[in-house]
This record gives C-alpha cells, structure tokens and sequence, in this order.
C-alpha cells in the first residue's frame, strides 16, 4: 500500500536513492528481502554444481571456487537496481559481490583509465551504452566468454556480441508516469496522445534527449513510431526539462509535475520505495535500449565473475532483471510481470529498441533538433 503523504513519500524515495547510491557489498541491508518481494526465490540445487530453475548455471568446480572468492563489479545501472540484482546473485548463488556504481561516461573513463595502467580489478562490467561496450572491445578490456546458454543466445537477434566479448544483458524500458496522488483516476493518461492534452499543460517533466541513450532513444520513438509531428505537441506543453531521471522522479513525488515521461525501472523502484506514482505500458508500445555487459580479462580468471555472467544470462537473473522493471534480452522465456505491470518481450512489435546503429546515424541529429524544438 502507497504511503498517504507525499512527504513520507518522498522521504522514503530519497532515503532508498541515498542508500544504494553509497558504493559497496551488495547494497542496502534489506535488499535481498525488497528482492524476494518483486520476485519470490526459485529452487535452488547445489548438491552437484548449481542448478537454478532447472538449468546448470555452474557446475561443481566453478561454484566452489567462486564461493571461495568474490567479485568487484562496475556498473552504470541505477543504483537502486544495481544494488538489488548484486544482493539476488549473492542470495541465489552464496558468492559474494563488492559493488561500484557510476554514469556511464564516468564509468567508461575509469574502467579505459585502469586497464590502460594495469590495474583494472573490476571482473565483470555493465554499461548502459552499446557504443562504449564496443570501445571496451577494440581497447581490449572485455574477454571473450561463453555462458553455459551460450549456444541458445547466440540464435537471438542483438544478444551475443563480438563472439561472446560482451552480451545484451537485459534491455531499459521508457514509458510514462503520473502521480497517482496529484491525479484523479479517471483523469489519468493512458496513451502517448494522452500526454499531448492542454490540461496538462505546464505539469509533464521529460528528461533532455542528450542526457543518455535512453531518452535519445525515446525522443526517436516519439519521432518514428507515434508521429513525427510528436515533438510539436510535447514541446507546446511548455514541460519541465530535467537533467537527470532521479531529480526528475522527485519532483514527480512532490507533485511539482503531475505527469513525466520516465525510465520504468527507475520509476517502478520509486513506486516499490513508497512514492504515489503509477506507471503506464501504453498501447502503442514503449522505447527500450541496451544494457550491455562484459567479463574482463581479469574476471576471465576469477571463477566469481565468471559465475556472475552466467547467472546474469540465465533464466533466473533475467527473470530477476523482468520483475524489476527491465525487459529480458531472452526471448526463449517468458516475460515476467514486474509488479502490477506486464512490460513486452523484447521480440515484440510493441518494443522499438534503439540500436547502435540507430545512435551512430541520427544520435547527434536526434539531440540538436530536440533541443531546438524544446529551447533547451
């Protein structure tokens, strides 16, 4: 049940951001139990190996050696997701994870800066842009690996990359929220057109399409699939620009806005942590980006990391990664509901994915216009 007061709300949503944000093990002390509350545990065998929802994740060797190390993880995830998936991993595996959390650029520049020096001692890397996944590539930072789905995944369209040097670990999803406080039932939006409504006028939040790939890509779903007179609407609804989704998300808990366009992950974790904020899957469909992630030539040799991607690639870790808000890079499995919502497969038509390709071509193009169009 949703707190009553946008106060304690917001209180609660700020605490929980605060918190994960500190760096370190494997996030907050009850991460493991808010985990078990998106997704219950499955069953777990470790008599021979480990064996998760039926399917050999690692097998005897491995589990004991990982068990008996740890793995330094660097990711570009958000805080709150990155804290909860490192607490899963150790409560379904029994293997430790040291945690270090930062943008994507920020990251990008410390992981090419210490494997340049010799001392780079993350064992496993995520990033949320599949440019940067690929300079890791040509720098030499990412080892080539084959999970034990390996053969399964390597089928899929846009999953394996470069021969197994880094995979698509799940994809971000970008949707619409409203503050469910702020907002009466029957007036709340439902689709993409509802947004363009004079009644919200001065009350919708977006985040400026050259803050990340997810909203560069969103702008090009609002572009290409909804209308390519969208911009115009949005624009005329003289919205608040944000530079970041956590900020944008707090004002969305006051009340400040009533209505924001918003990565669903981030959103449904703030929507977990108290705030009166309901999301939306519209009809038309929803823009997703890539979450890509890679074993280091360090981690190649540390049979935790090891254990981390593979579990990362497995059924339960892309289960784990649906229930919170992301859409699994499987499409051999089920897309598990992420709460009260039942976000796409990724091989639907209602998920537009912006790819690489789609960032190299119209990236720089898609930003400029956007911030001409909205005077940003």
């Amino acid at each position: 049940m949703k707190l009553s007061r946008w106060g304690a709300a917001v209180v609660a949503l700020l605490l929980s951001v605060s918190l994960a944000a500190c760096g370190g093990g494997a996030g907050r002390p009850d991460d493991v139990a808010v985990a078990a509350s998106m997704l219950p545990m499955p069953a777990i065998d470790d008599t021979d190996g480990l064996v998760i929802h039926g399917e050999k994740v690692a097998d005897a060797e491995l589990l004991a050696a990982a068990r008996a190390g740890s793995l330094n993880w660097y990711t570009a995830s958000g805080a709150e997701s990155a804290g909860l998936t490192a607490a899963r991993f150790q409560a379904e595996t029994g293997v430790k994870v040291d945690m270090t959390r930062l943008p994507s650029g920020k990251l990008n520049e410390r992981v090419l800066s210490e494997h340049g020096a010799g001392r780079l001692s993350a064992g496993v890397v995520t990033i949320t842009d599949p440019i940067l996944a690929e300079g890791f590539t040509a720098a030499g930072v990412f080892a080539p690996y084959r999970t034990p789905t390996y053969d399964t995944l390597d089928k899929m369209k846009s999953v394996v990359w470069n021969d197994g040097r880094y995979y698509t670990a799940y994809y971000s999803a970008y949707a619409f929220a409203y503050n469910d406080l702020a907002v009466e039932p029957d007036e709340a939006p439902g689709s993409w057109e509802d947004l363009l409504d004079s009644k919200w006028k001065g009350k919708v939040g977006v985040v400026n399409a050259g803050a990340g790939g997810t909203v560069q890509g969103l702008a090009d779903f609002q572009e290409r699939v909804l209308d390519k007179d969208y911009w115009d609407g949005l624009s005329a609804q003289k919205p608040r620009i944000f530079d970041t989704t956590s900020v944008q998300l707090e004002a969305l808990a006051r009340g400040e806005i009533e209505v924001a366009t918003t990565g669903f992950n981030s959103t449904y974790g703030a929507e977990k942590a108290g705030a009166p904020i309901e999301l939306v899957v519209p009809k038309k469909g929803i823009s997703g980006t890539f979450n890509m992630q890679g074993l280091t030539e360090n981690g190649a040799k540390n049979p935790a990391a090891r254990l981390f991607m593979n579990w990362t690639m497995s059924r339960s870790g892309q289960e784990f990664a649906a229930a919170q808000g992301f859409v699994s890079s499987r499409t051999d499995i089920d897309q598990v509901p992420t709460g009260q919502y039942q976000l796409p497969k990724a091989d639907d038509t209602g998920f537009v994915v912006y790819t690489p390709e789609d960032a190299k071509a119209r990236g720089e193009d898609i930003v400029a216009r956007w911030n001409r169009k909205f005077a940003f």
